[in-house]
């Protein structure tokens, strides 16, 4: 759609969709491409009272007309975005560079290519090793992407070779044979290539060619009874669909799955309207620069300001069940923070039984308690619950709960972790 340019957009009907938008002249010259999560709150904001940029005073006085095309996530507006700077060159780009500072993909021409980003793509690369894709105006959106498209479609990014697998190999965001010297990476040199082949064709705008093209190598692998291969095919399909669908769809979809997982965690502790779940974690090296984390969740959602980080004071060495006491004590003489309707700890029956003691006979007597235990070979993954003599395990409880319960700890154990680091590179530095 396109509408002539006012002094404000006033009552113009303006779509809160993702898409990208074109400033042009009155010759129909596009002046300035742009790219929005939401189309009517980015053009608004260009007719604030209070815009101080001479830049943008100056594209909104030679403008004489706005349009955009919506699109069906931020992902394919900030790709969409790259394509149509690089082939229109539009004047009011180029002079914003200097604002925006725009990126560009940067993926090298060696057997296994690493892909990083850089701001200045011949500075130091020679054009003849290395392929640039961009430029791209939003740099955290830009690697947002590449992390979402690092899982369907793995790729290696350690600098040199080493004789074990990487921790990326462990988790699946790395084909382990591309960093590895002991492995015999001849025949298996095609699937990476195929890789980084299909991530150059999505930061390209090739999305849509791409699934068609996998859609049809899946085909072909079940017809072959490649069923391995077919499975593999059909998750980066369902993997691609989901980032390039419409972000409030996917909001929706959270929101789905959090009601899910609060009413099945209601159903096992037996106890009604469970609004705020807390989480903890202990880091630590041999009881040195020992931190304990609370991470909050609020119906499900991260509460990040309710966060709280406590610097250990009274445990001496390495004894994380102490530790995890001391937090919970010091936490419940905060009278003035709400309480948790439930209390996760990473661990096993030893940490819940650390942690009951500071809650009984307290305003805290009444909080269920769950203890998460992770890679245990022999009995698998799974919970205890206080009250509950047997745990039980972490496959047997609804999917929306688990993946609840285990973003609950990896966020614990990531605002643990955060401070612990800093902590020891302080010392160091200071040394």
């Amino acid at each position: 759609m396109t509408i002539k340019m006012q002094s404000r957009l006033g009552g113009t009907i303006i779509p809160q969709s993702p898409g990208v938008y074109f400033f042009k002249n009155s010759r129909g010259i596009i002046l300035y491409v742009g790219k929005a999560t939401n189309l009517k709150a980015r053009l608004s904001s260009y007719f604030q009272k209070n815009q101080k940029s001479l830049k943008i005073k100056s594209l909104l006085n030679e403008a004489s007309s706005i349009s955009w095309n919506i699109l069906n996530s931020e992902t394919e507006a900030l790709i969409k975005e790259s394509e149509l700077i690089k082939k229109y060159q539009p004047k009011y780009n180029v002079l914003m560079r200097d604002d925006k500072q725009y990126f560009f993909v940067a993926i090298t021409k060696e057997t296994y290519p690493r892909i990083f980003l850089t701001h200045q793509p011949t500075k130091n690369y020679k054009l003849s090793t290395i392929d640039y894709i961009g430029p791209f105006t939003d740099g955290a959106a830009l690697k947002s992407v590449l992390k979402l498209l690092r899982r369907i479609f793995p790729y290696c990014t350690c600098k040199n070779t080493h004789k074990n697998l990487c921790l990326n190999a462990r988790i699946g965001r790395c084909l382990g044979y591309c960093c590895t010297k002991t492995m015999d990476h001849g025949p298996r040199t095609k699937n990476y290539s195929e890789n980084i082949s299909s991530i150059k064709k999505i930061l390209s705008g090739k999305n849509k060619s791409l699934l068609k093209t996998l859609n049809v190598e899946m085909k072909k692998a079940s017809l072959d009874q490649l069923y391995e291969n077919a499975a593999i095919l059909r998750n980066q399909i369902r993997a691609l669909e989901k980032i390039f669908a419409h972000k409030e769809m996917i909001s929706r979809d959270i929101v789905s799955e959090n009601i899910k997982a609060i009413s099945a965690l209601e159903s096992i502790l037996k106890i009604k309207n469970i609004n705020r779940i807390e989480a903890y974690d202990i880091a630590n090296i041999q009881g040195k620069y020992a931190y304990g984390s609370m991470a909050v969740f609020i119906n499900g959602t991260p509460a990040k300001d309710l966060y709280r980080i406590f610097k250990i004071k009274t445990v001496q060495g390495s004894n994380d069940m102490a530790m995890l006491k001391e937090v919970i004590t010091r936490r419940f003489q905060h009278k003035e923070w709400k309480y948790s309707d439930v209390i996760l700890v990473d661990g096993g029956k030893q940490q819940l039984n650390a942690v009951s003691p500071p809650l009984q006979g307290g305003a805290g007597g009444g909080i269920k308690i769950i203890a998460l235990t992770k890679n245990k070979k022999h009995i698998g993954d799974h919970i205890y619950i206080s009250g509950h003599t047997q745990p039980l395990p972490l496959d047997t409880i609804p999917s929306p709960l688990k993946n609840l319960l285990i973003n609950l700890d990896s966020e614990a154990h990531r605002f643990a972790i955060k401070h612990y680091r800093q902590s020891h590179r302080n010392m160091l530095t200071s040394n």
